[in-house]
């Protein structure tokens, strides 16, 4: 058996690199504990007393609380809504019905930046009265997300061997039988893999919500965090406190699912 030589030099580039992108995170929760005097004097040292005013105060005064819950309902809204759609057009694609036309055309939406597709979007949700309700913004983010959910699925459904589905149809299921029952459970590592990379994407996203939100009970949480920067001063506390609370909910979702996520990903890459 032979011993696989360790290389140090790797293990310490590794660390170097963990290190940089660990450090804005831990700086952000160490300045939301800061006043905003303490933050310009010692920006990089420990806090001297822990201010935990600034979350209480972010979340009821700054209204961070609704702004959370805001953009808690339309992403997993819209999530659901991606990952339901993608996977139905992902498992016809990948299957024996295979359309190259389709895919092609599905699949192409993800060289269009989002920020092309701006002006036409805001008429479609003018023209339909959707401005300024959570509708209209879960299905510019569900549009959004769709290629990108197809594409990564159509090449994890592909692993998936085809005696498993002829099996349940000659058992007596039928097509939408078979797929909610016996594809979309297994294919739960590419929808968690797809499902935690839009999670990303719409959790963070400002552009669009900055044009369709005007109401102030319906803006989502990186417009919240926004108005918090004043046009002659900014309490920095609070404005790094929102950005903790913005920042946590995206760490802990990527920590539970992060199995899947890279089991998914490699799944995809085999046969896609």
């Amino acid at each position: 058996m032979v011993e696989k030589r360790i290389n140090p030099m790797g293990y310490i580039f590794l660390t170097l690199l963990a290190v940089t992108m660990i450090y804005p995170f831990l700086w952000v929760i160490l300045s939301s504990l800061k006043s905003t005097d303490e933050i310009y004097t010692s920006a990089f040292s420990l806090p001297a007393q822990l201010r935990f005013y600034n979350y209480s105060s972010a979340w009821r005064e700054a209204s961070i609380g609704i702004y959370f819950g805001n953009s808690a309902v339309i992403t997993l809204t819209a999530l659901a809504a991606t990952l339901l759609f993608s996977a139905m057009g992902a498992y016809v694609l990948a299957g024996r019905r295979k359309i190259k036309f389709l895919m092609i055309y599905l699949t192409a939406g993800i060289m269009i930046p989002l920020q092309a597709i701006v002006i036409p979007a805001f008429l479609i949700i003018r023209d339909t009265g959707l401005i300024n309700t959570r509708t209209g913004l879960i299905l510019i983010y569900t549009a959004s997300g769709i290629s990108f959910g197809v594409f990564v699925l159509s090449g994890f459904f592909r692993t998936i061997p085809g005696e498993i589905e002829e099996a349940a149809i000659i058992d007596g299921s039928g097509y939408m039988r078979t797929f909610f029952t016996v594809i979309l459970p297994m294919g739960k590592p590419g929808l968690a893999s797809v499902g935690i990379l839009l999670f990303l994407q719409y959790w963070n996203e400002y552009l669009f919500a900055s044009i369709i939100m005007a109401k102030q009970e319906l803006k989502t949480l990186t417009q919240g965090i926004m108005a918090l920067r004043g046009p002659y001063t900014t309490d920095y506390g609070m404005l790094t406190a929102g950005l903790a609370m913005a920042i946590i909910p995206l760490i802990l979702f990527y920590t539970v699912m992060q199995k899947q996520v890279v089991e998914g990903i490699t799944a995809g890459a085999v046969k896609g």
